[in-house]
């Protein structure tokens, strides 16, 4: 029996060491910015937070374009 669910595509998931690596805040200013609505919510599973790698792509991509103009 075949089933034709649609291919869901692959999810890369970073945590804040991963996030930390590409912008230059300490992990304390990278909080604040989350408690500030500045950068998008984690996604919680269990007691970690994470962020998918497209969140963080269009946060660095609308800073960059913020900072050409």
């Amino acid at each position: 029996m075949s089933h034709s669910n649609p291919q869901i595509p692959p999810i890369t998931l970073m945590r804040i060491p991963q996030i930390l690596q590409v912008m230059p805040v300490s992990k304390s200013k990278f909080w604040l910015m989350v408690q500030k609505g500045e950068f998008p919510k984690p996604i919680k599973i269990g007691r970690s937070s994470f962020w998918t790698i497209e969140q963080v792509q269009a946060y660095l991509r609308e800073r960059m374009g913020q900072s050409t103009n």
